[in-house]
């Protein structure tokens, strides 16, 4: 529940306020610290955050050393104003002595804090600690009761253009949106409810104020930090290879996605002792896998309900296109440029021909000793170019797939 710190150098004083703090609520041992000493207190206070600190004003810097009521004051100060010291959310003060609590009275209300005068024959000072501790423990409760509702949204969707894309999603529920505006956010958010069957699901709904990943990351972060959506779509268009069986209108699924423009740029020289070199980029193309969980469900789904496609297709109301709607499973590149070049795209599908170990690793989730196994008993082809191995993507296809076997 919530945190306690408890700054007191006398045995008995700290033995009461022990018993009385935990028999103020929920509160267990192990949310209690109790220490004798300001240095103590630091080093709790440096390394964690804590809900309650209770002080005496009159203690030692270390244990054994003489304690004072200036250092009290002093440590409360550095509390106020160090960067290194994580402060309390509240702090109560519990003096024995009557004279003091009427000194620092004043100092302790400017900062909304409690200063108690403590009597040990009095019952006085444990209802007024009590109170303090209902109190925060009653915050702490209905802010987790808060957070736990996880998900303001079911859904939230983003295009990466306003016209046509985002258009056509403001088309959908009978154009039923309304602006939910965001303090100094000049991006516009439009949500709605749509309900069918007798369910309800909630969407918002942007697009982004330019192409490209960059942007389209930067909202997506803005959508889930605002709405807290349970899932989060991204309507819009990808290519495809005709090569490949692709069709407009189809469903592409990354089982392994790469971002093409991750690399560096280096010196090609034409020839061996020539001086004249060719600027060329040189990819980073290692994957980001589909999570095997995801991926079982997507077959599955592929498998048992081929219908929803179809009656997507039939039941669309604008054009459709020729070809069956099907659900493919592959690879995708991502980037922040369209790419309109034959060169340019059979480069990047050469670059993805040969993966070295640690992609292969990555995908088969296997250790360095496990893929050495699969080279010499002839489970997985290889090419070795000077120390570096190198397998055909095919061939690790075929392995996920149906346990292909190749050869050296």
């Amino acid at each position: 529940m919530i945190q306690i710190i408890v700054v007191e150098d006398n045995q008995h004083k700290q033995d009461n306020i022990r018993e009385i703090v935990l028999n103020s609520g929920n509160i267990k041992s192990d949310d209690l610290k109790i220490v004798g000493s300001i240095k103590e207190a630091k080093k709790l206070l440096y390394e964690n955050y804590y809900d309650l600190l209770i002080l005496d004003l009159v203690l030692p810097i270390e244990e054994g050393m003489d304690a004072s009521a200036r250092n009290g004051i002093e440590f409360l100060n550095d509390i106020h104003t160090s960067p290194m010291i994580k402060p309390p959310i509240h702090i109560v003060g519990l003096s024995g002595f009557s004279d003091m609590v009427q000194e620092y009275h004043e100092q302790f209300s400017k900062k909304l804090w409690n200063l108690i005068n403590y009597e040990a024959d009095s019952t006085a000072w444990h209802d007024q600690l009590k109170t303090i501790i209902f109190h925060l423990v009653k915050t702490r409760e209905r802010f987790l009761q808060t957070s736990v509702k996880k998900h303001l949204y079911d859904v939230a969707i983003i295009t990466a253009l306003p016209s046509p894309e985002f258009e056509a999603i403001l088309k959908l529920n009978d154009k039923k949106w309304e602006e939910v505006e965001v303090e100094d956010d000049f991006i516009k958010y439009y949500k709605s409810t749509f309900i069918k069957e007798g369910k309800c699901m909630t969407i918002i709904a942007a697009t982004a104020d330019q192409m490209g990943m960059t942007a389209s990351s930067h909202l997506a972060t803005k959508l889930i930090l605002y709405f807290k959506p349970k899932y989060l779509i991204m309507s819009g268009i990808c290519a495809g290879l005709k090569d490949r069986g692709l069709g407009f209108g189809d469903i592409l699924v990354a089982e392994q996605s790469w971002d093409s423009g991750s690399g560096k740029m280096i010196e090609k020289k034409k020839e061996l002792d020539s001086e004249i070199a060719d600027i060329v980029f040189e990819p980073d193309t290692r994957d980001i896998q589909l999570s095997a969980d995801l991926k079982a469900k997507i077959s599955n789904f592929k498998l048992t309900k081929p219908n929803i496609l179809d009656d997507i297709q039939n039941n669309w109301s604008g054009d459709t296109p020729s070809t069956k709607l099907r659900l493919h499973l592959g690879q995708i590149a991502s980037g922040s440029y369209v790419i309109s070049s034959d060169s340019t795209l059979n480069e990047m599908k050469e670059h993805k021909k040969w993966l070295r170990s640690a992609e292969v690793r990555a995908i088969l989730n296997i250790s360095p000793g496990t893929l050495q196994n699969l080279r010499i008993n002839g489970t997985l082809a290889f090419t070795k170019v000077g120390s570096i191995f190198y397998y055909a993507f095919s061939d690790i296809q075929s392995l996920l797939h149906n346990g292909g076997k190749g050869g050296k």
